[in-house]
C-alpha cells in the first residue's frame, strides 16, 4: 500500500477543463504542448462556453479551468464570475490573446490565479497551470503593445495562398493531430514538416502554431 501511495504522490496529474470558443484550435495546442506522463497535466474536459461548462462540468472530475478572455455573447467579468459562483473551489487561469494590463488586473482582481497569453512559452503555461492547481498566483509580464496584434489584422482575407501541402499539413494541426500523425497520414518526414510550419510561421510574422492556425482561419485559407 505504502509503494501505490508514493506513486499517487509523485505522479499527481492536473486535469484541465477548457472552455474556449476555438475549441478545435486551442485544444490541439494543450495536447501538442503538455502530455500527460511527462507533464502531469490532461484535459478532462472542455466546452465552448462558460454556460455549457455550468451544465456538464462534473466537479470531480477536473482540478482547473482554463478559460478563454473573449468568447462571443458573454461578458469576460460575468463569465469569470460564473464560475465562480457555480465552482467555487475550483481555480481559473486565463488563456488569451489578449495583452492590456488593465483586463489581467480586473481578471485576478475577480478572482483568476493566473493571465496567460496564447503566445507565452510552454515552460511559463506549464508554470502557472501547476501554480494555479495549488491555488497560488501567478504574475507574468504582459505586455501593453498592441503592434503584434495590428501586424496579424493587417493580413486581409484571400491574401494568403497556400500549397496543397501547407494547406493539408495546417488543415491536420487544426483537427488536432501532431507532427507524427500528420507524418504518418502525409507522408512527409516530421523534421520537414516542423522546416514547412517555421517558414510559413516566419513569412506571416505570427509566433507559433495556434497564431498561424486562427490566421489562416481569419483569411478564409482553410
Amino acid at each position: 500500500m505504502k509503494k501505490n501511495e508514493h506513486f499517487t504522490k509523485t505522479n499527481f496529474m492536473i486535469r484541465l477543463y477548457v472552455i474556449e470558443d476555438h475549441l478545435t484550435v486551442i485544444l490541439s495546442s494543450l495536447r501538442f504542448l503538455f502530455r500527460p506522463q511527462r507533464d502531469g497535466i490532461k484535459i478532462a474536459g472542455f466546452s465552448d462556453s462558460v454556460d455549457d461548462a455550468v451544465c456538464n462540468a462534473k466537479n470531480g472530475e477536473f482540478d482547473l479551468f482554463i478559460l478563454d478572455l473573449y468568447i462571443p455573447g458573454y461578458k469576460p467579468i460575468d463569465n469569470i464570475r460564473k464560475l465562480k459562483q457555480h465552482f467555487p473551489e475550483k481555480h481559473i487561469v486565463i488563456y488569451t490573446y489578449e495583452k492590456s494590463s488593465s483586463w489581467r488586473a480586473k481578471m485576478m482582481q475577480e478572482g483568476a490565479m493566473a493571465y496567460i497569453t496564447k503566445d507565452s512559452t510552454r515552460e511559463e503555461l506549464k508554470i502557472a497551470i501547476q501554480k494555479a492547481s495549488k491555488g497560488e498566483e501567478y504574475h507574468s509580464i504582459v505586455s501593453n503593445s498592441p503592434q503584434h496584434n495590428e501586424d496579424i489584422e493587417k493580413v486581409k482575407p484571400g491574401t494568403v495562398s497556400l500549397t496543397p501541402i501547407q494547406h493539408e499539413i495546417v488543415k491536420l494541426l487544426s483537427d488536432g493531430l501532431i507532427h507524427t500523425e500528420i507524418s504518418d497520414k502525409t507522408g512527409v518526414s516530421r523534421s520537414l514538416i516542423e522546416k514547412i510550419l517555421s517558414n510559413m510561421r516566419t513569412t506571416l510574422n505570427v509566433k507559433n502554431n495556434i497564431e498561424l492556425i486562427k490566421l489562416l482561419s481569419s483569411t478564409g485559407s482553410l
